[in-house]
Order: structure tokens, then sequence, then C-alpha cells
């Protein structure tokens, strides 16, 4: 049984780190996003352009807490192990930070501090595989160990960031994706 603990959250998911794991939980606000997040950062990571995919879209534990004694002058806290929504378990990646003082967060278009060649670079790697990456932001990358090389990658592969995806599904628009059944 895995048991997550809270760590951070974006704008459509959730991140729990593994207790006692150098992995982590991305859960997502409904299966079909979690499918779909999962099918893309499993490929990528073939590549080592996302962080290695370790479970197929599950639910875990994670801890709630809910005040047990109200009528207490001491707040009670009791913990209570709840599911999850959809996710999978995914490698942990140390944070991108750009430390580049004029970078508006835009890695790609606007940023001119020194990983940008590396992101670059790393954006047409993901658009030969056949996706269109449209959320490069500070925020949406990380870095993994290869060997003993820090390597960056995306860390968010979600419906909102991802354009196009022929490769996966070959002579699909994304509107007619996200009708699909595995939207």
């Amino acid at each position: 049984m895995y048991i997550g603990k809270f760590e951070a959250s974006g704008s459509k998911n959730s991140f729990y780190k593994l207790k006692g794991k150098k992995k982590g939980f991305k859960s997502f606000p409904t299966k079909n996003l979690a499918i779909f997040s999962h099918t893309i950062q499993t490929e990528l990571s073939l590549d080592n352009l996302a962080p290695r995919v370790y479970s197929p879209v599950c639910k875990i534990r994670i801890p709630h807490y809910y005040i047990k004694n109200i009528k207490s002058k001491k707040h009670i806290y009791e913990e209570v192990l709840e599911l999850s929504n959809w996710g999978y378990i995914t490698e942990i990646a140390a944070p991108y930070v750009c430390n580049d003082e004029y970078c508006s967060g835009d890695c790609y278009n606007d940023c001119k501090c020194e990983n940008n060649t590396e992101i670059s670079e790393l954006l047409d790697d993901v658009y030969n595989c056949g996706i269109e990456y449209v959320d490069a932001h500070e925020g949406n990358f990380g870095y993994v160990k290869r060997g003993k090389k820090q390597k960056i990658v995306i860390i968010d592969l979600g419906r909102e960031s991802v354009g196009d995806v022929s490769d996966f599904y070959p002579d699909v628009s994304c509107a007619e994706f996200m009708e699909s059944e595995y939207a």
C-alpha cells in the first residue's frame, strides 16, 4: 500500500511524496486526464525527456486531517487515510529555477538564461517525438539524475500543456482526441 504526503499542486493536479520512497504520486481531477498524461509521460520517459513512470493509472491512500473534538479548547486532529484522485507513481524531479533576473518565466521565447539552449533542445526532442509542448515556463521543468549527470526534463504533461499528439494518435487532431475515449 502506498501512502502519499501532500507536496505541491499546480492548476490542475497535485503531487504527493510517497512515504519512505524517492518517488511521488501525480494526481489528476479525472481518470481521463491521468491516462492522457500517463501515456505521454511514459513515452517521453523512454527517451529521458520526462521523469520515469513506475505504475499504471491508479489511486493511493493519502492522509487527511480532521478536528476530532471541536468543543475542546485543544484542537485534536485525527488523521484519516482516504483514496486520492486518479494518478500514477513517478520519479521525483528537482525543480528547475531560472537564475536570469530578466526572464519573464517563459523558458522558450523570452528567457536568455544559461539553460535556454538546453530547454530549446529538450523541446525540439519532444517535438521530434510527435508532441507539441505549448506550456514552456519555469515551473514545468525539472532535473532528474541520469548516470552521474543532471538532465532537464518536462514535469508537467497535463492536457493543458500539450498541443498536438500526432505520433501517439495518428491523424487525430487535439479536438478529436478530447472527444475520444482516451481524453
